[in-house]
């Protein structure tokens, strides 16, 4: 159940800053779903180490494995979300030029 949690919380973290780069609506709109993409972010990386800890065996390489899972894990959901907002934030200063 716990691993669908998961899942459930990092797709909207995968999608929606897809959805600000791709899409015309206002401003306000598109900064509210580069927000709230960070903010899935944040409850999926919750929800992991919150699992981990409380189904965590005490074993230290099991320990190990969860730490090295959750930072790669961190690094390419900030690195998705982060690439798409600098693409947002170019259309956006490009939009404010012209």
């Amino acid at each position: 159940m716990l691993p669908y949690l998961i899942i459930a919380l990092g797709v909207p973290a995968l999608v929606l800053p897809v959805i600000a780069a791709a899409s015309p609506r206002s401003w306000s709109r598109v900064l509210g779903l580069l927000a709230a993409s960070y903010f899935f972010i944040a409850l999926c990386l919750t929800t992991v180490l919150w699992c981990n800890v409380v189904y965590a065996v005490s074993d230290v390489s099991s320990l190990l494995d969860t730490v090295n899972g959750w930072l790669f894990g961190a690094v390419f959901l900030m690195a998705w979300a982060t690439a798409f907002s600098a693409v947002v934030l170019v259309r956006m200063r490009g939009q404010a030029r012209g």
